[in-house]
């Protein structure tokens, strides 16, 4: 579905990614791990049209979109949800969930998709009234996570979705996470918490300091002694 060939992207003469190659099957759910600082939200920020490539390209479904602008990229069928939320805090849940379905202009859809998240996210059907900006830490990674769905992706990115949270909180997140999967939608995992990540995913990418440095199954890199001592802390 998704294939990264050879991405380089500089912040001015800084390499924040090098010869970036990856590949993502449909109804797959593949997983990039990394420490702070690797590139790890820079590589989404590239696949979605935030950021431009230097050289490389990148193609969707067999066709090239690394020159695109985001909006024509998320028409493909790529939605976002970003690091640290980024919801319309002033609007209600109601109204975000809105704002994320903007491409979907049949009704039957859109009650079809926000029917998903409300039974994915019940609390978000108890708070759907209640200002984005209210809602606690966990409600609204839930929100962002809704959001996204309701463009009704084919390729869902999702960026760093447990940051901050409690490990219960992170729990419902990650069920979550399996329900997407499940429901068809093909999902690139970018996190930090390796050992969650590596429960999920079918496939692990691990990135340091912008270049994929290793990858594998979570069965293949649980072998790894370095993997086991720098991200699961064996």
């Amino acid at each position: 579905m998704l294939e990264i060939k050879k991405i380089y992207h500089y912040y001015g003469k800084a390499k924040a990614l090098e010869e970036i190659n990856l590949k993502v099957e449909e109804k797959a759910l593949d997983a990039v791990i990394g420490p702070n600082g690797a590139g790890k939200s820079t590589l989404l920020r590239v696949i979605s049209g935030l950021e431009e490539p230097d050289r490389g390209k990148i193609e969707f479904l067999g066709e090239r979109i690394d020159e695109l602008k985001a909006h024509k990229i998320a028409k493909k069928g790529i939605s976002h949800c970003p690091e640290r939320r980024r919801l319309f805090y002033d609007m209600s849940v109601a109204d975000n969930l809105k704002m994320g379905a903007c491409l979907i202009k049949n009704k039957e859809k859109y009650k079809e998709l926000r029917d998903f998240v409300f039974e994915t996210f019940p609390r978000l059907k108890e708070r759907r009234k209640q200002r984005a900006g209210t809602l606690s830490g966990g409600e609204q990674q839930m929100l962002a996570i809704a959001r996204s769905l309701m463009s009704n992706p084919k390729l869902l990115l999702m960026d760093e979705p447990s940051l901050g949270l409690a490990p219960k909180v992170k729990k419902k997140i990650f069920d979550a996470i399996e329900t997407i999967k499940q429901e068809g939608t093909t999902l690139l995992l970018v996190e930090q918490d390796a050992v969650l990540a590596m429960n999920v995913a079918e496939n692990i990418h691990v990135l340091e300091e912008g270049k994929i440095e290793m990858r594998g199954t979570k069965e293949e890199l649980e072998r790894e002694p370095r993997i086991k001592e720098i991200y699961l802390g064996i």
